[in-house]
């Protein structure tokens, strides 16, 4: 549970990076773009991939945390991460289905 809680944690920040530069190509659209040194057209993709898959990982993370909560057994996750992945699953609902 450890690793996945990590691995979704890795995933909703791609989400956040995914959202900004979608963000920042809505902002620059029409503009030419020529004082990026390097592109980085290799990350890109994997960020946005990782960024829109963030929802289900996030949502089956949520489920399990949920499960473990209503059988109470104990889980060795920090509160802050399972917050956050909570949270970002809020934000990831909205910017998707809303």
């Amino acid at each position: 549970m450890r690793f996945f809680s990590k691995f979704v944690f890795i995933c909703n920040l791609c989400f956040i990076v995914t959202i900004v530069m979608q963000l920042i190509e809505a902002g620059n659209k029409g503009k030419a773009n020529v004082d990026v040194a390097v592109p980085l057209g290799f990350l890109k993709g994997p960020l946005v991939i990782l960024g829109f898959v963030s929802i289900l990982v996030s949502a089956l993370f949520c489920f399990f945390v949920l499960v473990s909560l209503v059988a109470k057994s104990q889980t060795k996750l920090p509160r802050w991460l399972v917050v956050f992945n909570f949270i970002a699953l809020l934000a990831e609902i909205y910017w998707f289905l809303i």
